[in-house]
């Protein structure tokens, strides 16, 4: 089994964390780290400290080299978000893709009629792809992704470019399972039946919030 990994924000509390990690019961794995951050009210088998910067992407990199020169940390890790819940046991997790970027930005940018600054830099995944000659299949999901340390340590050496997730799938060829994204956004809305499900601040305290809570309503040995 391999270790799980969370990449957090400088916060005292984390709600969403705490369900994550409830429905960590669901998925197989060894040991959870926390890097970056340190909530208050948990105890993961380990943490990596690092000195956060204003810049997002230079903060995943950061931590991403250094989980992935750590030792202790088995050496094919699974990457999770604190909003990521495992709803369904499941046996064998795998990777999953979403059909193409291209058509991911045609999407987003049709929602707001406009280039946003996402679509803008899938825009530049998708160049920064086919300069390398890759695929441009579409990982940027709301689930776990499995990564190799050797590996990403490998793709920081060609490209430094911040879309880490469709870079290190299409470059290293991981291949998965299509399916459609799981996060949701609103207050209102109910999604069941699914292995995965993803919120963000607005959307956890609202009814699919409500139906997480409801499923996990156990601590977990990472809460104090």
């Amino acid at each position: 089994m391999y270790d799980i990994v969370y990449f957090l924000k400088e916060s005292k509390t984390n709600e969403e964390l705490r369900y994550s990690l409830r429905s960590l019961s669901n998925f197989p794995h060894r040991k959870v780290w926390f890097v970056g951050g340190f909530p208050e009210g948990f105890c993961p088998d380990g943490h990596i400290k690092e000195y956060q910067e204003n810049n997002k992407w230079q903060n995943v990199h950061k931590m991403l080299k250094r989980v992935c020169h750590h030792n202790l940390i088995t050496d094919n890790f699974w990457l999770f978000n604190d909003d990521f819940f495992v709803m369904k046991p499941i046996e064998k997790p795998c990777n999953y893709y979403n059909g193409n970027l291209y058509k991911r930005i045609v999407r987003l940018e049709d929602a707001y009629k406009r280039i946003t600054p996402y679509s803008q830099l899938l825009r530049d995944c998708c160049k920064e792809l086919e300069s390398l000659g890759c695929e441009t299949k579409n990982y940027t999901l709301h689930v776990p992704m499995v990564i190799n340390k050797r590996k990403m340590l490998e793709l920081s050496n060609v490209t430094d470019f911040p879309g880490f997730r469709s870079l290190y799938a299409n470059y290293f060829k991981i291949g998965g399972k299509q399916m459609s994204d799981v996060k949701v956004t609103s207050k209102t809305k109910i999604l069941v039946g699914t292995e995965y499900l993803s919120t963000d601040e607005n959307s956890f305290n609202g009814k699919i919030g409500d139906y997480i809570r409801e499923q996990f309503p156990e601590s977990s040995k990472y809460e104090l």
